[in-house]
């Protein structure tokens, strides 16, 4: 049975109290997170580790079930890998409950699967329950830039699924993200936002002020916070940071490195530093 809808301030703290959320002071010294999407910034939030927490967990699912089904438009619901699977699986129970019907479910590999039959989406092969032209909705635990949200929901468009709505427990809500969504043209249903997050813990004294001022600034103008700060950032943040009259110059690897880039990431990533 799905637990009973709750207020906002209740997920807050929930989330707090849990422990998930780490704000680093940059500025002070610490070393910033590394992101998937390459870029850095003063805080993380481990949604993902609350598989540890099952109350909490299910506690914020079912929240967010209550806000997908009065928001989003799908047939069947997607878990992205990893951090997904479990939450996109109990969405999918508590959903079910609320529409009153069965709501398929599948989830995406974060790489095709090799031998057998080398799927990259488990639960449509053979299902009589989803057909091509029926639409996903995707769902992750955390959206951050919004690169594993879109690029999720090119594949089930490429293999003619639709994607309109992606949903998630948490945010971050920041201008990159939200034009990647609107170009890929894709409706995020979020539970929380990182800006409601901050100004609920502000007015509570949960979290230091100036780790809320510091995540602020962050979530303004991402791209600017990390040039302001004299880091070399990936080729997507760069595009941007020229699309607000910064001059930027492509490195090498070697030159990145050089420069700071997150040594886990020059291999994926091409970074760029604002020429001076």
């Amino acid at each position: 049975m799905i637990p009973k809808r709750a207020s906002l301030e209740d997920s807050v703290y929930r989330i707090a109290e849990s422990g998930a959320v780490e704000i680093r002071d940059v500025d002070g010294g610490a070393k910033p997170f590394v992101y998937s999407s390459g870029n850095r910034g003063p805080g993380y939030l481990q949604i993902k580790g609350l598989v540890g927490q099952p109350e909490t967990l299910t506690f914020l699912v079912a929240q967010l079930a209550y806000v997908v089904a009065e928001k989003a438009k799908f047939d069947f619901i997607n878990g992205n890998a990893t951090g997904g699977m479990i939450p996109g699986w109990q969405l999918r129970n508590f959903v079910s409950e609320l529409m009153g019907k069965e709501v398929p479910f599948t989830y995406l590999r974060e790489s095709r699967k090799e031998g057998g039959r080398g799927e990259l989406i488990t639960g449509i092969e053979n299902n009589p329950l989803i057909k091509r032209g029926m639409s996903a909705l995707i769902v992750e635990e955390l959206v951050n830039f919004a690169e594993t949200t879109c690029n999720a929901a090119k594949l089930f468009r490429e293999e003619d699924f639709p994607v309109s709505h992606a949903a998630c427990i948490f945010t971050y809500g920041h201008q990159s993200s939200s034009q990647r969504l609107k170009e890929r043209d894709i409706e995020l249903v979020a539970l929380l936002t990182l800006p409601q997050f901050l100004d609920i813990a502000e007015a509570n004294k949960l979290l230091p002020n100036t780790a809320i001022k510091s995540y602020r600034e962050f979530l303004a103008n991402p791209v600017v916070w990390q040039l302001d700060r004299g880091f070399v950032i990936p080729e997507d943040s760069a595009k941007r940071a020229e699309q607000m009259g910064h001059k930027m110059k492509r490195l090498t690897t070697e030159e990145a490195i050089e420069l700071g880039a997150p040594t886990e990431k020059v291999k994926s990533f091409t970074y760029y530093a604002k020429e001076t």
